[in-house]
């Protein structure tokens, strides 16, 4: 049975799914920072997990915040979501994206709070494919706000399913496209270099080939950084693959987390050790 909640809880808008007792996943969205990105995701998981996504700040129900956004902001919103819902006790964090950085982020500054850690699509660094990328959206953001829904289709839409249609999309609120900016700075400020040490949690670094917002090569340099992670790259799905291949992430993050050799802490780093 799966015991199905919506609550207010730490410092955001919090969907919750599954029993009670099972064991605890924190979701992290990324750029839109709503939880409502999850829903294929956590339907899934919820068969045996209680599973928590929440909305950002400034995202969806949840108003701004009034102190600067940096992912390590965010990082202690997600703590404290984290703590409302599942107390002290550490959880499964998987973060996608924007929702990646700020998981690495949380796994290092609290890592009593993070059991296990799935990274999303997302980087430790951005290279200059994503700076230039999101500058140019940030761009569109403030001169043409109208245009910048449309280049995120063009990006994360399979061509053959995009029409003129799909591409006359509303433009954001003010409110919303400063949320937007806001995050693109902190997103683009990230560098999780000097994280990689100090995140401890087993990790499952996950992809898709035909990203085109975060390149596969930053998955596979976020695995190379964090000795004793797991990768694994999905064929397709675009950079919202949890969503657009929910099955297939669902069914690679479940085997992920049922198994016993992924329960081990991360070994201490050394310079000729062995990367899996």
């Amino acid at each position: 049975m799966v015991d199905d909640d919506v609550t207010q809880a730490g410092s955001g808008r919090v969907r919750i799914a599954g029993q009670r007792s099972a064991p605890p996943v924190l979701l992290v969205s990324g750029l839109s920072g709503t939880a409502g990105f999850w829903d294929p995701v956590q339907t899934r998981l919820a068969a045996r997990f209680r599973v928590a996504s929440y909305d950002q700040p400034g995202c969806g129900a949840y108003p701004p915040q009034d102190d600067a956004v940096t992912i390590a902001s965010l990082a202690r919103d997600a703590a404290a979501v984290s703590r409302s819902v599942f107390g002290d006790r550490a959880v499964t964090v998987i973060g996608h994206s924007t929702g990646g950085a700020i998981a690495q982020m949380l796994a290092a500054t609290r890592p009593d709070l993070v059991a296990k850690l799935v990274l999303s699509g997302t980087w430790q660094t951005a290279d200059p494919y994503m700076v230039a990328l999101f500058g140019y959206r940030a761009a569109l953001l403030r001169q043409a706000p109208g245009l910048a829904a449309g280049l995120t289709a063009l990006l994360t839409r399979d061509p053959g399913d995009i029409g003129a249609d799909d591409l006359a999309l509303p433009p954001q609120t003010a409110t919303a496209t400063s949320t937007t900016l806001a995050r693109i700075d902190a997103l683009l400020a990230f560098d999780g270099t000097d994280l990689a040490d100090r995140i401890r949690a087993p990790t499952l670094v996950i992809g898709a080939q035909d990203d085109r917002i975060v390149p596969p090569s930053r998955q596979r340099a976020l695995h190379a950084a964090l000795p004793g992670s797991a990768l694994h790259m999905l064929p397709d799905g675009g950079h919202f693959f949890p969503a657009s291949r929910p099955d297939s992430f669902v069914a690679r993050v479940d085997d992920w987390l049922a198994d016993d050799a992924a329960a081990k802490p991360r070994p201490t780093p050394t310079l000729d050790g062995d990367r899996n």
